[in-house]
């Protein structure tokens, strides 16, 4: 099941307790929907809730039985009377307009939610964040689409817009934002999954960030100690390690027998300790010292 799937199948749990939210929603159902003309009302959706729910409130507005056709999980209403009732509920006209928001249908609050939920049930996506975030309302409708970005405006919600293939994509990209759209239509488990998704991917990157830190640090650790090791053999070879002073002898005895020691550890491991500047300034001597040997 997908993540849009998921919020929607939530959304659809939601309860509509006033007939102006259930006029609202369905509203939004239609605005956003595949087809809504004169001559036919074509509501497509891959979930079978999503379907139900407009079963239900098309039924309990207009009294009628939508017709599902099972070839792409659609719903149709093709009666004209039926229709009509519909344009006239919603003040539209059937001929000679494009389609509009009607704001007085979404006056109060929770009529304005309820309008956005019917939207994203019929023309919403939203990615679960796995490649970034992304949530969209999509409709073949020009104006709808430039009133609900108002609408959203209002909401300090703003959508960016743009047209791809002919329709009229309305989307978020932050995540916050896709969080506080998900919980004002109904759908805040969503949100919450989004929410947590987010803490996931930070704490992993934490860990890949302090993994790799640690693997850099050792990478360089292990590096210095095999350039130092590699000076005190070459040292050894050309049969002058007796001639260094006492305190790099003592130095390169320690860093023979603890070869993956830091230098810290390195330092701590001397007698008297010595300081890391100290012991960094000892190796820097025992590598000139061996660099100038005879080859």
């Amino acid at each position: 099941m997908s993540f849009s799937e998921d919020i929607k199948n939530e959304l659809c749990r939601s309860q509509i307790v006033k007939s102006c939210c259930a006029s609202a929603e369905c509203l939004g159902m239609l605005l956003y929907c595949n087809r809504f003309s004169a001559d036919k009302i074509k509501l497509v959706s891959a979930s079978h809730e999503v379907r139900k729910r407009a079963q239900i409130l098309f039924n309990a507005l207009f009294g009628c039985q939508l017709t599902e056709d099972g070839r792409d999980e659609a719903l149709m209403i093709d009666d004209p009377d039926i229709i009509k009732a519909i344009f006239d509920w919603f003040g539209f006209r059937p001929v000679g307009s494009s389609l509009s928001l009607n704001r007085a249908f979404i006056e109060e609050e929770c009529c304005k939610a309820s309008f956005l939920r019917g939207c994203f049930l019929m023309g919403g996506y939203a990615s679960d964040g796995h490649r970034g975030y992304h949530l969209e309302l999509v409709t073949s409708h020009y104006s709808v689409s430039n009133q609900v970005a108002t609408l959203l405006d209002e909401l300090s919600m703003t959508p960016g817009a743009v047209v791809r293939r002919g329709n009229n994509v309305l989307y978020y990209k932050n995540s916050r934002l896709i969080e506080d759209f998900l919980t004002y239509i109904g759908a805040p488990n969503s949100a919450m999954d989004i929410m947590l998704r987010k803490i996931e991917r930070s704490f992993a990157n934490r860990i890949n960030r302090d993994v790799n830190c640690e693997t850099a640090n050792f990478d360089k650790v292990v590096g210095a100690a095999g350039r130092q090791i590699a000076a005190i053999e070459r040292i050894e070879k050309a049969g002058r390690f007796d001639d260094l002073p006492s305190e790099l002898r003592d130095t390169a005895l320690l860093r023979k027998n603890n070869p993956m020691a830091s230098l810290a550890e390195l330092a701590a491991l001397h007698e008297p300790p010595v300081s890391k500047p100290g012991l960094s300034s000892r190796f820097k001597r025992i590598i000139k010292y061996s660099e100038e040997l005879p080859k």
